[in-house]
């Protein structure tokens, strides 16, 4: 689940730098490189849930790693057009599953140690999980959408759906 919110927070992050007018090639190649990162992240999720145990775990944690530096760096490249907010709560959940990841292979390193099974998360603490990224990840989204369509007066502008 954590992956999932830092995925779509990472992809938002990178589409904001593509798009946002007078972005400079660093910022854009930041934004492309969000972009696949925040997908991947999506993916890897899907399947970690799908398998019901952490799949290329290795490469989750060097993803992880990568997509927080990368989240950083747009805010350094783009730092008027990026949310202080969404790099906050990206850099939160790429932790949790960087460090969910290093704590799994560091168990598979202990050869003393019998292998454990992954016990199956109850309906529950899937509702749980899923509300809590939600609180994490709704807000961040919000201020990168605010902080792409910022103006140069500082105000936001409001968008209607009138007539939908």
């Amino acid at each position: 689940m954590s992956a999932w919110g830092a995925g779509l927070i990472t992809a938002a992050l990178g589409a904001g730098a593509i798009i946002t007018t007078g972005s400079g090639v660093a910022a854009r190649g930041l934004g492309v490189g969000a972009v696949v990162l925040g997908l991947a992240a999506l993916v890897w999720g899907a399947a970690v849930l799908s398998a019901g145990r952490l799949v290329t775990p290795r490469a989750a944690l060097a993803g992880s790693l990568v997509s927080l530096f990368a989240v950083f760096a747009l805010m350094f490249a783009a730092p008027a057009r990026t949310s202080i907010v969404a790099v906050a709560a990206a850099s939160f959940l790429l932790v949790v599953v960087g460090a969910t990841t290093a704590v799994h292979l560091r168990r598979q390193r202990r050869a003393a140690a019998p292998a454990r099974t992954a016990k199956p998360m109850s309906v529950i603490g899937l509702l749980v999980a899923a509300a809590f990224i939600a609180v994490v990840v709704t807000p961040a989204l919000g201020a990168t959408q605010n902080a792409v369509l910022l103006r140069d007066d500082g105000t936001v502008p409001v968008i209607t759906h009138e007539g939908h």
